[in-house]
């Protein structure tokens, strides 16, 4: 019992280091065709959707954007669950990410990821990133700009307003002050070499991860994928629990 523990806790963090990968999208990939975001060396490829089919060795997902798609599998492919949470369960210490619009100067979020305690840390520093799924699922295109942003959430303060505008970025980190209140509430993230303000507005996506096993991936569940270049399967499947959308 204790080694299955153990090996699911192992497919939670698999399938949250995709959500680090330092990448940035290309539109002439031929993977980022189908929707699956690819950097320009073809680093990773990420793919979110709806599965169609599955099979022994491969997932079939429709893109957001209408494309159908394979998802290879192999042995090493980690499988978790992306559950609903809210701000109410957000405690200091707690390590985040967050999908952003907006420059860098008013980011705003448009969702949030509590990580578990294991991948604290994990991807420290800001780097490209390409179109969350909150906002693909939305239909907001698949070909926006972004950001990846891993750090230390040091205070959060109470409402605040702003405005979204195209450009998207993911931050990361490490909550401190409390939960937040009711409205729009600012997080405070450092990371090595910068920090960035980030505003949670009121409905903004937030989220979980709680691992599983390959035996629950199932046609019309909704998808966020991950697979290496070269690789013979992905590296993590990250599957919405009870029809939710993944929305990194």
């Amino acid at each position: 019992m204790v080694t299955k523990k153990l090996m699911l806790l192992s497919s939670v963090i698999a399938v949250l280091g995709g959500c680090g990968d330092q990448t940035s999208t290309s539109a002439n990939s031929a993977t980022a065709n189908t929707s699956a975001a690819a950097s320009p060396a073809s680093d990773v490829t990420r793919v979110r959707g709806v599965i169609t089919a599955v099979n022994t060795d491969a997932l079939t997902v429709q893109t957001y954007d209408g494309k159908s798609v394979s998802v290879p599998l192999d042995a090493q492919t980690k499988v978790a669950w992306v559950v609903k949470s809210d701000l109410s369960t957000l405690k200091d210490g707690d390590f985040v990410g967050t999908a952003t619009t907006g420059p860098d100067d008013a980011l705003r979020a448009v969702e949030l990821v509590i990580f578990p305690e294991a991948m604290r840390g994990t991807g420290e520093g800001h780097y490209p990133w390409d179109v969350p799924g909150a906002v693909a699922a939305a239909g907001g295109g698949m070909n926006g700009s972004s950001a990846m942003t891993n750090g230390t959430v040091d205070g959060q303060s109470a409402m605040t307003n702003g405005t979204v505008d195209q450009q998207s970025g993911m931050t990361n980190g490490t909550v401190t002050g409390g939960a937040g209140k009711p409205g729009e509430t600012k997080l405070s993230i450092s990371y090595k070499g910068g920090k960035a303000q980030v505003v949670v507005p009121v409905g903004t996506p937030i989220v979980r991860f709680e691992p599983t096993e390959r035996s629950v991936l199932a046609k019309g569940q909704k998808l966020f994928a991950v697979t290496p270049a070269g690789a013979s399967g992905a590296k993590s499947v990250a599957v919405g629990k009870d029809g939710l959308t993944p929305p990194m």
